[in-house]
């Protein structure tokens, strides 16, 4: 692990080196030698890494060498930033450019003897490496093998439940006991309120239940079926949300704003008008339940109620007289026959002999899994990788020395945790941080791996150097994934719902991925233990909940978890622990209403050399009119983003997602190193016109509805907003959601050469009847984008709506299908007639339609039957 953090920083300082007259310029020897220094101490560690466990000292050197590969990479960014934005300033008169002169050579002093120090330092490091013994191995393995790139996104869509073994039984004798309950003695008939699946982590308790979830007869029997992750941060608002979500989908607008007493009555009345299964998954205590029971009928016929938990006596608490049923382990034989499944996949062609030696190790290896199904299959995502016999011996030896020193990563007993170990550390050096970056997420999330590459991406996880011919960074973060998918250390989810059509037509394997718990505690302790990441919850009366023990005082990522209630009860990070090198910071707030608590202003300015800043969910939850209330808000100057955030010019991400800040501060022009702008589902009033000095930019996300809104404060004369955004200059821009004239200029999209994803959004009310203009222009500058989409919204009455607009309407949807490029197309306004096209001239591209407020009588179908390549249509 520490031999990433080492090749980050020597990347960085190569990158900086490369630019020399630009960053670097009287300081680039002295550099060199301390970039020529990491490399010498990075040769020894993976050697150090793989005998970390022999002694005390070697894990202390490792610790050593991280701290100071993240020191070096600071120093030298902070001189280089430093140099760049004195000389980009263009100083005036004499008196300034001596100064600055001045002040240049002072840092250059300064920055000389820290590497000076760094370099004795780390050549002291080295020595004792030498000394020690460690081997200096200059061929590392890398972290996305090349070879096998086309292989694995051939094989990604597999998922754990195809592979299922040794339990069929289990799952027929569960659906009966949910249609009719019953024993084996079919005359008595007993039914089951509750049925519940209890065993240890890794059991399987989680693919029985979604077997059962999905099998044929519990489909026809129940009117409704809801499924439900409960974990260990459970919030009951949103227990109730998600299963009424499941169970009456089309009042989705009512539940999001009913409160906790209206959720209840609801849901109870719903179970008792239809018969309705709910699935409880992963329920670790009694109090989940005691907080949501009211909703649930007590009978014994009806609406039924599937669990799974770790802990029997929570299953025995919800109802004594359930039927519980704990899953056993798998058979030696059993074990094999999924390891098969999952390692071989005919992969192997041998002879005869050495087919039966592998048969022969595998049996051996799978023992020592105990019978536990996630223990064979992380195993056999470690053997995937192998490519022969000395290989999966080279695995055997290891899992028998691994396991004879007792080595415990967890507290907790068997082997389970020693083969999830293993897979970690069988990890290419690369892939380690990956992995290790998962504990930033919760229990049970799905974690958007859009988002997740370009965090990687900004944390210098993933670099250029990765790269293989054509692939961008988010190509090669996908492949990264992929491994870990692979390996079965991470679930993959395709893009195979309406919502991600578009990420298809762009290639992406992966909409999103999410850990099991148990593979989420390895991440949580490894990422303590090499001191990557810490993660914190504060939940349920404000307990915080540290997972894991650390002893080092430094961190150097955070991520800080809230319930709605306990943003209050935040203390920054910066007054409990040593956060000087921090360069990584994640607020992130479920269901919150109110304002950025001043604890959290007031620390902006103390982690100047921050990589990544995330405040996610500061906004006014179940407001009938969020709108309306955000501005009463504005008197008070709640809700405004500190100007201090321009002092972090190492940002290279920052999200405000699902937050409310009525300004954002021109400071923002400073982080000329941002790659990531994230405001979406943001309620934001004012956008500086300081985004095309981000040259940087790589992924922005404007706020949804951003026109909608501007239009709504013009009515109340607020003089909130600023010229139109110039987006021309970021040459690097890849990806650029919610563009929204006339908020922006689609004469700037013609400028980007590099777009490869838009989504742009133009709103009727913003114009008289020029709009099929706007559209026609916008469709234009973006020819040479490889996916765009388009919605076009009314917010007025329909009854209000001129015929002249509902037929320029028309025209303008007949235009969008002859497009040449456009993926996706949603139009939310009236219409007065279908339009109507030859065949030859329909949307090849078009890939998502939805269609809502037409207004009219004639049948669609003649037209939408011709889109050859349609997978996904929404009519309302």
């Amino acid at each position: 692990m520490a031999e990433a953090v080492v090749s980050v920083a020597v990347e960085t300082i190569g990158n900086l080196l490369i630019e020399e007259t630009k960053f670097l310029q009287g300081a680039s020897d002295q550099v060199e030698q301390l970039q020529l220094e990491l490399k010498r101490m990075q040769s020894f560690l993976k050697d150090a890494d793989a005998r970390q466990h022999e002694e005390e000292r070697v894990k202390v050197w490792i610790s050593q060498a991280r701290d100071l590969a993240y020191e070096a990479d600071d120093l030298i960014e902070r001189y280089a930033f430093k140099v760049a934005s004195r000389r980009g300033k263009g100083i005036r008169g004499t008196a300034k450019r001596c100064v600055g002169i001045l002040n240049e050579c002072h840092a250059r002093h300064t920055t000389g003897t820290g590497i000076q120090t760094l370099k004795t330092k780390i050549s002291n490091l080295t020595k004792s490496f030498q000394e020690y013994g460690i081997a200096a191995v200059m061929e590392r393995q890398d972290g996305a093998s090349s070879s096998s790139h086309q292989q694995l996104r051939r094989t990604y869509s597999h998922v754990v439940e195809d592979d299922f073994v040794g339990l069929e039984g289990d799952v027929e004798m569960l659906v009966k006991h949910l249609l009719r309950g019953g024993d084996h003695d079919h005359e008595i008939d007993q039914r089951f309120r509750v049925v519940s699946i209890c065993g240890m982590g890794g059991l399987g308790k989680t693919t029985l239940a979604q077997k059962v979830y999905n099998h044929p007869k519990v489909r026809r029997c129940f009117d409704g079926i809801a499924w439900v992750y409960v974990s260990q941060t459970w919030q009951k608002e949103d227990i109730l949300q998600r299963i009424l979500l499941s169970l009456i989908p089309e009042k989705r607008e009512e539940i999001v704003k009913w409160r906790d007493e209206e959720l209840v009555r609801q849901l109870f009345q719903i179970q008792q008008n239809k018969k309705c299964l709910v699935v409880l998954d992963d329920i670790w205590a009694t109090e989940p339940w005691e907080c949501i029971k009211q909703a649930f009928p007590i009978r014994n016929d009806g609406s039924k109620i599937l669990v799974t938990s770790r802990n029997k006596e929570v299953a025995l608490h919800i109802d004594p007289n359930g039927f519980h049923h704990q899953p056993r382990f798998l058979s030696d034989s059993e074990s094999w026959q999924l390891l098969q499944r999952k390692a071989l996949r005919g992969r192997f062609h041998g002879e005869h002999e050495d087919l039966k030696k592998l048969e022969n190790l595998g049996k051996e290896m799978v023992k020592a899994c105990g019978g536990l199904p996630l223990a064979v299959i992380v195993l056999s995502g470690t053997l995937a990788t192998k490519k022969d016999l000395n290989e999966w011996a080279t695995v055997n030896r290891n899992i028998k020395a691994h396991l004879g020193r007792g080595n415990n990563l967890i507290n907790e007993e068997g082997n389970l945790h020693k083969i999830l170990a293993l897979s970690y550390n069988d990890l290419p050096y690369k892939l380690k941080p990956c992995f290790l970056y998962l504990s930033r997420y919760e229990e049970d999330s799905d974690i958007e791996t859009e988002a997740l590459y370009q965090l990687w991406i900004a944390e210098g996880i993933i670099s250029t150097k990765d790269q293989i011919g054509e692939e961008s960074m988010m190509d090669v973060a996908e492949r990264y994934l992929g491994e870990l998918v692979t390996r079965c250390m991470v679930q993959g989810k395709a893009p195979d719902d309406d919502d991600d059509v578009m990420l298809s037509s762009i290639g992406r394997s992966f909409a999103s991925c999410r850990l099991h718990d148990l593979m989420r505690d390895l991440s949580l302790v490894k990422a303590k233990e090499e001191n990557f990441l810490l993660s914190i919850s504060y939940y349920h009366d404000g307990i915080l909940n540290e997972h894991g023990n650390n002893d080092h005082s430094r961190v150097y990522r955070l991520a800080i978890h809230f319930s709605k209630e306990d943003v209050r009860k935040y203390v920054p990070p910066a007054e409990k622990r040593n956060t000087r090198h921090l360069r990584s910071l994640a607020l992130l707030v479920s269901g919150y209403e109110g304002r950025l608590p001043k604890k959290m202003k007031s620390q902006f300015n103390r982690f100047k050399i921050l990589r990544v800043l995330a405040i996610e969910g500061l906004f006014p939850a179940n407001s009938e009119d969020h709108i309306l209330k955000t501005v009463f808000l504005l008197v008070a100057d709640h809700l405004r983003l500190p100007t201090a955030i321009g002092e972090l010019i190492h940002l290279r991400y920052l999200s405000l997602r699902r937050s409310v800040f009525l300004c954002l501060p021109s400071s923002l022009g400073n982080l000329q190193n941002l790659q990531t702008l994230d405001l979406r589902d943001a309620v934001v009033f004012r956008i500086p016109n300081v985004l095309w000095k981000m040259r940087q930019l790589r992924h922005l996300y404007l706020p949804e509805g951003h026109s909608q809104l501007m239009g709504f404060l013009g009515k109340f004369k607020l003089n909130l907003f600023c010229r139109k955004l110039r987006l021309k200059g970021l040459d690097k821009l890849e990806i650029l959601e919610y563009f929204c004239p006339p908020i922006c200029s689609s004469q700037d999209i013609s400028t980007l050469r590099n777009l490869r994803v838009l989504s742009a959004e133009v709103v009727l009310d913003d114009y008289d009847e020029g709009f099929p203009t706007e559209i026609q222009r916008l469709m234009s500058n973006s020819d040479h984008v490889g996916c765009t989409s388009l919605c076009i919204y009314s917010y007025k009455d329909s009854a209000a709506t001129a015929a002249s607009i509902k037929k320029k309407v028309s025209d303008v949807v007949g235009q969008c299908f002859s497009s040449r490029n456009l993926q996706g197309l949603v139009v939310n306004c009236p219409m007065a007639n279908f339009p109507q096209y030859e065949a030859r001239y329909m949307c090849a591209s078009l890939l998502k339609l939805k269609l809502s407020s037409l207004e009219i009588e004639e049948d669609p179908m003649e037209t939408l039957e011709r889109l050859p390549n349609l997978r996904s249509l929404h009519l309302r």
